[in-house]
């Protein structure tokens, strides 16, 4: 009997602290607040972003022309402005992005660390 016992209480033991254990879970879980439990970007890396950005719309200015086509048409207009007015438009974002591209990856080196990192373009990638 006194092995029964012996077993039954450890059984006990064992399940009780695995409850307290379970129980107290939650409070030992942390909150994340990305604002404060992040570290700030340096000057080189919001350089190095500057110039990924500048170099995406470089390479993906000319994607505008689509990108323009496809918001037109999913806001239903008609078939003459999505062939006469909407390439143009395109066309034209696409230089404007293309040439900010540019901007960017020149000046990314000389930028202030305060103020000249944030994106020129809104949004500042195409996708």
């Amino acid at each position: 009997m006194g092995t029964v016992r012996r077993t039954l209480i450890t059984a006990t033991a064992v399940m009780l602290i695995g409850t307290m254990v379970l129980a107290s879970a939650p409070v030992m879980a942390q909150s994340y607040d990305p604002t404060e439990d992040m570290p700030r970007q340096t000057g080189i890396e919001k350089a190095l972003t500057k110039l990924g950005r500048g170099l995406s719309n470089i390479m993906l200015g000319w994607a505008e022309i689509p990108v323009t086509f496809d918001q037109k048409l999913k806001q239903g207009k008609p078939l003459g402005y999505l062939l006469g007015v909407a390439p143009v438009l395109g066309a034209a974002r696409a230089v404007m992005r293309t040439s900010t591209g540019v901007y960017e990856v020149v000046t990314f080196p000389f930028s202030d660390r305060e103020v000249n990192y944030d994106a020129v373009l809104e949004p500042e990638y195409i996708f």
